[in-house]
């Protein structure tokens, strides 16, 4: 599988660092009252003994931590020895936890996408929502087994049909999308649909207010333990501080969102203006609006901002504003304008274009009638490489977003259901401490061999001389 991840300010990997740790189960700042800064975080080393709370402990996530290295960035490390094959964010099991079936076991360890999007050639091929093989849902069709499928041609199952009619799908489709769709086209572009994706989103969640998709919202960014968070409790919530220093990051979570879902009832109360009347909740809308805020992205001056990004903005808005909810609404209409500005969409491409995966799998051979069909998947296949630029689509993921990049990566990029959940998986055997590292470009062709090409196309596409072991020990040679 080819996978691409852009990233600008991430160097090449070193093996042993004095790392800051950002995120453990405990609230880790300076002391002191800084209230300037958006995150303050205390550095120290890995055999540091305040390192317990997260290395070697029964209740830490998964196999790693996210630490901060002065010349790396941000960054995965290694909580515990890792063994080969093993999956990264598969949590370890409790000590007398036999409850091995729980349902939807078979994926933990595989995370889901901030959001997706599937390449629009290949619409007529993959899932709307998970980037799928279609192929799968006609093929039970065709047994005419009892099996509920989707009665939607985009979507490779019901659940998949369902999960979107909830989350975006009920509201794009009051939506115009015929000039966004062909713009796209036209000049070969993937960013525009996901940040639209995001922002119908958005919209259909300021309508509905629910407080459960607000829970599940939160759950999928529950790593945003700062010091913007810490601020929040202690002077918006009024909670000591002694007892914001005992909370767990779940526990913070849980009283903002409550506190959250709180004040969103509030104001849907406030804003109702008649029976059955529907009215954006602009609080909302912004909040699920910045859903990827906490990635990585370059700022541009608006001055400095590629005229195509204005022009793509400006489509965006359009589509949104053509929502039958909104398109007779000149008080609707402002609300999206003021939350879905240039400025927040310069923000989302540049964090498209830094933290992205490529996420691409051959057509299933399984899909086809009879070996004879072999050549045929295989031209297809090829052919739908060519077109996309070699894509089932694009994603962009939490936890993913965060590996720096290595030239001999000891994490492999994998998506073992053929769809948008990814699963990183070591390659190798690696020590509690070290850093978790993916490749950032195809090193399976020919060029890649070469040390001077490798940092040249790393220098060109994300800005940064690969510093990596096998680069430096390459040179050296």
């Amino acid at each position: 599988m080819l996978m691409t991840r852009f990233n600008h300010h991430h160097r090449g990997a070193a093996k042993k660092a004095t790392v800051t740790l950002l995120f453990s189960r405990k609230f880790v700042f300076k002391s002191g009252d800084n209230d300037d800064d958006d995150d303050v975080y205390e550095s120290f080393s890995l055999d540091d003994p305040r390192m317990r709370n997260v290395l070697d402990d029964d209740a830490s996530s998964g196999n790693f931590f996210i630490g901060h290295h002065e010349k790396n960035g941000r960054g995965l490390y290694a909580s515990r020895d890792v063994t080969k094959n093993e999956s990264i964010f598969k949590k370890k099991k409790k000590k007398n936890d036999n409850n091995n079936n729980k349902a939807g076991g078979g994926t933990e360890g595989r995370q889901k996408p901030i959001t997706s999007h599937p390449t629009i050639w290949n619409y007529d091929l993959e899932c709307y929502l998970c980037l799928g093989e279609l192929s799968k849902k006609k093929k039970k069709n065709n047994n005419n087994n009892n099996e509920e499928v989707s009665s939607d041609g985009r979507f490779c199952s019901v659940e998949c049909e369902r999960d979107a009619r909830a989350s975006f799908y009920e509201t794009e489709q009051t939506m115009d999308l015929r000039r966004m769709e062909k713009y796209c086209e036209e000049n070969e572009l993937k960013f525009p649909l996901m940040a639209l994706r995001i922002a119908t989103r958005s919209v259909q969640r300021s309508f509905r207010l629910d407080a459960n998709a607000n829970a599940n919202a939160k759950a999928s960014v529950q790593f945003m333990v700062t010091q913007s968070m810490r601020k929040k409790l202690i002077k918006e919530m009024n909670i000591s501080e002694e007892e914001v220093n005992q909370m767990t990051p779940e526990e913070a979570a849980r009283r903002i969102r409550e506190n959250e879902e709180e004040e969103e009832e509030e104001q849907a109360r406030t804003n109702k203006k008649e029976e059955g009347a529907m009215s954006i909740d602009r609080k909302t809308m912004k909040k699920y609006a910045n859903v990827a805020e906490l990635l990585v992205h370059a700022h541009v001056d608006e001055h400095q901002m590629f005229p195509s990004w204005k022009e793509e903005h400006a489509l965006l808005l359009q589509t949104l504003e053509s929502c039958e909810k909104i398109r007779d609404s000149e008080e609707e209409k402002a609300k999206i304008r003021s939350v879905f500005d240039i400025r927040w969409y310069a923000d989302l491409t540049t964090r498209f274009h830094l933290n992205s995966f490529k996420v691409e799998y051959p057509v299933s051979a399984s899909s086809s009638s009879s070996q004879g069909d072999f050549r045929a998947m295989m031209e297809q296949t090829l052919t739908s490489s060519i077109r996309t630029g070699a894509s089932n689509g694009s994603a962009i993921y939490a936890y993913g977003s965060m590996f720096n990049h290595s030239c001999a990566p000891n994490v492999n990029v994998t998506w073992p259901e053929r769809n948008h959940l990814v699963e990183f998986v070591a390659n190798e055997n690696i020590k509690q401490g070290e850093q978790l590292t993916i490749a950032y470009i195809d090193l399976n062709e020919d060029w890649s061999l070469n040390v001077a090409k490798r940092r040249a196309q790393l220098e060109e596409a994300y800005g940064f001389v690969c510093e990596c072991p096998r680069c430096v020990s390459e040179t050296q040679n």
